[in-house]
């Protein structure tokens, strides 16, 4: 007869509970298979995460409701539910989160560094969504479109996001992972974002932003703002079917060219699809969009590339921090995920073999670029 998992008895409570020598109800979620009670700080209350009541910490011994209920006897706080006795096991809230992070990612550091995203996709929710599990306590989240069907096989949010906008479904994801985390949603387009948001949010020195639309024009854009506010940009973009991305970053204060310098006029370096969102969804007669944004697979690789890029970049100048990538690749880099011309076309027999990342491509300054008029 196969044996049932021996439940775990045991109250998740966070330790602040316990300074303050708490009386009063407390919120959370009970997990009845595990039997573990996971009680909620003020910031997960607060955060809109799904909670519930769970029971009475109190001085009384009388409980009434057959809830969890909590005792203070001698400064100790003992818990039963059903009768049972229930382990007390205390958590802080961002030490025990980050705390594996320690060492590699300062976790003091990362909570004052922001990240403004620009398209909230299969792309900019990979970002965010890393980003926020590596620490990051402050994000600036942009994005006029709502989660649909057709979205659920790259995205990072599920069935219960369908129908909200990416913007406000991808905050609950970032909140889910740290609940003290700032998160500043704008439900429209880059373009149409007023410039006391940008001057709120691009801080020198601690901001970077982030370009995860789905075409050049609006990486253009956002690249003349980070010139204009002297802060970084990184783009990641994808060729068709994603059989490959583009990576590409730039540093103020670096002499380094623009997005429009580099890449903007259509250079020959990039088979980037100028794409629009409508050719992500079933409104088109598919057999005559040349457009395919390739598979979660292919499109996550690539991101998770521009993922270090930008930890590495937020981490320039911190003494107790180890660069990843960023002393290797080129400002512009090219990430394969197959060289089959089945997949990518003619195009794909450009790269030696899968997988193959580039380390000496080089962009230059175009002499006749806008933005650079800044420098």
């Amino acid at each position: 007869m196969k044996q049932k998992p021996r439940k775990k008895n045991k109250v998740l409570l966070p330790e602040e509970m316990f300074e303050e020598h708490y009386t009063g109800k407390i919120y959370g979620q009970f997990h009845e298979q595990s039997g573990v009670f996971n009680v909620y700080t003020n910031e997960m209350v607060v955060a809109g995460l799904p909670y519930i009541e769970l029971g009475i910490v109190s001085d009384d011994e009388n409980d009434n409701d057959g809830r969890l209920f909590g005792l203070w006897e001698k400064g100790i706080l003992i818990f039963k539910y059903k009768n049972e006795k229930y382990e007390v096991e205390n958590y802080s809230l961002v030490q025990n989160i980050f705390s594996r992070n320690t060492g590699i990612l300062e976790s003091s550091i990362m909570r004052d560094k922001e990240v403004i995203i620009l398209g909230c996709g299969s792309v900019g929710s990979l970002v965010a969504l890393q980003l926020a599990k590596s620490g990051i306590g402050k994000f600036l989240l942009v994005d006029n479109d709502i989660v649909e069907y057709h979205n659920l096989c790259r995205h990072q949010c599920g069935i219960s996001d369908v129908g909200k906008y990416k913007t406000e479904a991808l905050k609950e994801r970032i909140l889910n992972i740290n609940p003290t985390a700032e998160v500043v949603i704008e439900t429209t387009t880059v373009e149409l974002v007023r410039k006391d948001v940008f001057d709120a949010h691009c801080k020198e020195g601690s901001s970077v932003i982030v370009g995860c639309a789905d075409n050049r024009s609006a990486d253009v854009y956002a690249n003349s703002i980070a010139v204009m506010y002297r802060v970084p940009f990184v783009s990641i973009g994808f060729w068709e079917r994603a059989f490959a991305g583009e990576i590409f970053y730039y540093l103020p204060n670096k002499n380094m060219p623009c997005y429009k310098c580099a890449l903007g006029d259509g250079s020959e370096l990039s088979q980037r699809e100028n794409s629009n969102r409508r050719i992500y969804t079933n409104e088109e007669d598919l057999s005559k969009v040349n457009f395919e944004p390739g598979i979660s697979a292919d499109i996550d690789f690539v991101t998770i590339i521009g993922i270090k890029i930008i930890l590495d970049i937020l981490n320039l100048g911190t003494s107790e921090y180890t660069t990843r990538l960023i002393d290797t690749l080129q400002q512009y880099t090219l990430v394969c995920n197959t060289n089959k011309t089945e997949i990518g076309g003619e195009m794909a027999e450009i790269f030696s073999y899968p997988l193959q990342i580039t380390t000496s491509l080089k962009v230059n300054f175009s002499g006749k670029c806008p933005p650079c008029e800044y420098l």
